[in-house]
């Protein structure tokens, strides 16, 4: 039973009395929501408090919001919840840094694209054909799909061949690891993240490395622009 909301923001009271509602087993996937109207009541909001919490809700692919029907929580809520509270993911989001952290790997993995195009061993392209495979055949299983497109990333790093280049952009890619894991659930970013890798694993197969450094920018500029959107929403929603 939902209680009266006493702290922290409003619209980061809803999502986290959803959150317990998921975790105590009272609402699974496919669920329909109570309405607004009625979460409204509940919990003695505002119903345009309510409208914002699903909003970022459905942001994230957390919910479905079918006008005319109701909201429905999807496959997607448990990890969800476990991936965008945790403390980690939380301060990742208050850092004032995160942007800069961008800027380096835009610029870091475009270069290494440039280097791997060059560099790439017959076994490393077969790998990074492996890889964007994978991500083809398990599309719809998020967990596999990240894992694909992390190797690709790394195999990537690993043609370049440069140690120094390799461990700043693994230094890179650690900090930025539970957002990106979080904004992956984002609808629409999957296939997108596909139809670039296969790009430029065909650009390091071809021996084209100009082509292959600016389809990666365009890639990371591709992820920077849903983070950013991504993140936006929930510092407003979590402002303090």
């Amino acid at each position: 039973m939902l209680k009266p909301l006493k702290r922290k923001t409003l619209a980061e009271e809803i999502i986290y009395s959803i959150k317990n509602l998921v975790a105590e087993g009272e609402l699974k996937p496919g669920d329909k929501l109570p309405g607004e109207r009625a979460l409204a009541e509940q919990l003695r909001v505002s119903r345009a408090c309510v409208r914002e919490a699903l909003r970022a809700l459905s942001l994230t692919g957390v919910v479905t919001i079918k006008p005319g029907d109701g909201t429905y929580l999807n496959e997607t809520a448990s990890q969800f919840f476990t991936d965008m509270l945790s403390t980690k993911l939380n301060f990742i989001f208050e850092r004032s840094d995160f942007l800069q952290l961008m800027e380096a790997r835009k610029i870091l993995e475009s270069q290494l694209a440039k280097l791997a195009a060059q560099r790439a061993t017959p076994d490393i392209i077969a790998g990074l054909e492996e890889s964007v495979n994978r991500m083809r055949n398990h599309f719809d299983d998020v967990e596999t799909f990240i894992k694909e497109d992390v190797n690709f990333h790394v195999t990537i790093s690993e043609a370049a061949e440069n140690e120094i280049l390799y461990r700043t952009i693994s230094t890179v890619r650690e900090l930025l690891t539970d957002v990106q894991r979080a904004v992956s659930k984002v609808p629409g970013l999957r296939p997108r993240s596909l139809k670039y890798h296969q790009q430029i694993y065909e650009c390091v197969r071809d021996r084209k490395p100009e082509e292959a450094a600016r389809i990666m920018d365009e890639h990371i500029a591709d992820v920077e622009r849903t983070l950013e959107e991504y993140i936006t929403q929930f510092m407003h929603t979590f402002q303090k």
